[in-house]
């Protein structure tokens, strides 16, 4: 509400407990209803990290996606500069060395790596981009097509990966994860039962629910399911 009307920020919801990023508590929050959403938020607030900022009355308006990265990084810190947190920029440096440092330092803090982002790049408003990012683990994309055992604790999911045609089952879920996405599937209708190509059966959904998932295992691997995006 301190940010002008029109101001739009690209950036992630983000919740530190004990020191570490805890993405199964900002799932949680976003899966409760309203009383217990706010029963969590004061045990454990949230913050949100800003990663680039696409339009401000003040400087452009909607033009501002279009400008270099450099010039929207300083208008991204100018403007929240006055704010502060919970809103707050995302770490950024053009020096190689400290880059790397960050890399290296605050994989246990539960930070999954960095973005390498031209100073001269536009916003590329999820076009193919210049833009690289470099994580501990790789990971990809899958859309939940199904699921296998109870709706509101699934045991597995059945996804289908970026750039592939058939779907897959995941990997058994563990218990808190699947209760977080059981709770993000529990009002998606059923479509029937299915196979994947394998033979496997599960319980058709529709939704359009999309899932984070270690990219390493491979198109003929497991898939091991990270976190709902």
């Amino acid at each position: 509400m301190a940010l002008p009307p029109g101001t739009v920020l690209d950036g992630e919801a983000v919740i530190w407990n004990g020191g570490t990023v805890d993405f199964g508590a900002v799932q949680a929050r976003a899966a409760s209803s309203l009383d217990r959403a706010c029963a969590l938020a004061a045990r454990l607030p949230a913050t949100y990290a800003a990663f680039d900022v696409l339009a401000h009355p003040g400087h452009g308006g909607d033009a501002l996606a279009a400008r270099p990265y450099a010039e929207r990084r300083t208008v991204l810190v100018d403007v929240l500069a006055a704010i502060g947190p919970p809103l707050q920029p995302v770490l950024a440096t053009a020096d190689r060395d400290t880059a790397l440092e960050w890399y290296e330092t605050l994989q246990p803090q539960g930070v999954e790596g960095i973005v390498a982002k031209p100073g001269r790049s536009a916003y590329p408003f999820g076009a193919r981009t210049v833009w690289r990012k470099i994580r501990h683990a790789d990971t990809t994309d899958a859309k939940v097509v199904g699921s296998v055992g109870p709706r509101r604790r699934p045991r597995r999911l059945a996804l289908l990966p970026d750039a592939e045609s058939r779907p897959r089952l995941s990997a058994p879920l563990d218990t808190a994860l699947a209760a977080r996405l059981g709770a993000l599937l529990a009002d998606a209708p059923a479509t029937g039962e299915h196979r994947t190509a394998t033979g496997e059966t599960y319980t058709g959904l529709a939704t359009e629910l999309v899932v984070e998932v270690l990219a390493g295992t491979g198109r003929h691997g497991t898939l091991s399911v990270v976190r709902a995006r």
